[in-house]
């Protein structure tokens, strides 16, 4: 993975994922730098490139969360009106995107598709859309068939890693597009590290209970009392599991609470903190556009 510093853009910094990342396909996460959120004492957790709608459901800072989109959709190419986006509930549910939900979540005050199901993951195989989710420590999953040019996108949080979201949208584009899992390549961005995410014992133990007493390889004692979870990695293994090759997953070792510059992270800002985005999208690769 790269930093980018967008010169085309004051300030705008994102990293590639560049085993996906190519002229035809933009996969990109987002640092916190380059937008135009904060600026005052009481929204200095938002600075400044803030992608959460969560916390800007007033006037506080929607208009900057839509500008702050608008910035980066430009620096890929792709048009506002074709950002897809999630209502995340930490679930394992997965939308399929085709021209009928496109369609049905074009008009609305947004002014780009904010699907209104709670889900998790989103496919497609559409040109000219950009696929998203939002996590602040989180997992971002970003997925590529180069095969069936269909593409996913995933959030995994505890709860999303233990119902196996990112192995379900693997399958899932098995199941729509035919895609065969040793052609997907996948990308697994910032995150809280193992370093920084302390979990209870309940958490553990949930985990045991799923998927055996294998899964405590993914966990430590050695911080402190409790356990600590390695969800980045334990991601990685279940997209093993669910058939993509080691070598076709690339992973972020960056933690999001251990860089407050670069990134927003729950776990280190407390209760107010603004949101990271994973983009993915097919460009266009005709002069006739798909929508």
């Amino acid at each position: 993975m790269k930093f980018i510093n967008d010169a085309s853009f004051s300030g705008l910094q994102y990293i590639t994922a560049d085993n996906i990342h190519s002229p035809s396909v933009s996969a990109i996460f987002s640092t916190r730098n380059g937008g135009v959120s904060g600026g005052t004492p009481e929204t200095e957790y938002l600075r400044s490139m803030n992608l959460s709608l969560r916390f800007s459901s007033g006037e506080e800072d929607y208009g900057n969360a839509k500008e702050n989109y608008k910035i980066i959709i430009s620096s890929q190419g792709f048009k506002f009106n074709n950002l897809v986006t999630l209502r995340q509930k930490h679930t394992s549910n997965i939308v399929v995107v085709d021209e009928r939900v496109v369609e049905e979540n074009r008009n609305n005050p947004f002014g780009f598709n904010r699907l209104s199901e709670a889900a998790d993951a989103i496919v497609t195989n559409i040109q000219g859309l950009l696929l998203s989710v939002r996590t602040a420590d989180c997992v971002p999953i970003l997925l590529y068939d180069p095969k069936t040019k269909s593409i996913g996108a995933a959030h995994a949080g505890w709860r999303g890693t233990l119902a196996g979201v990112g192995r379900k949208t693997v399958e899932c584009m098995a199941d729509v597009y035919g895609s065969n899992p040793k052609d997907i390549k996948a990308a697994i961005g910032p995150a809280i590290g193992v370093c920084c995410f302390e979990v209870g014992f309940e958490v553990l133990d949930g985990f045991i209970k799923e998927y055996g007493d294998d899964i405590v390889k993914h966990f430590t004692t050695k911080y402190k009392s409790k356990p600590y979870c390695d969800i980045k990695l334990m991601n990685k293994a279940f997209l093993i599991e669910a058939g993509i090759f080691e070598n076709n997953i690339d992973v972020s070792d960056l933690c999001t609470k251990c860089n407050p510059d670069l990134f927003y992270s729950a776990r280190y800002s407390g209760e107010k903190y603004g949101s990271l985005a994973g983009f993915i999208g097919l460009k266009n690769q005709t002069e006739t556009e798909v929508l």
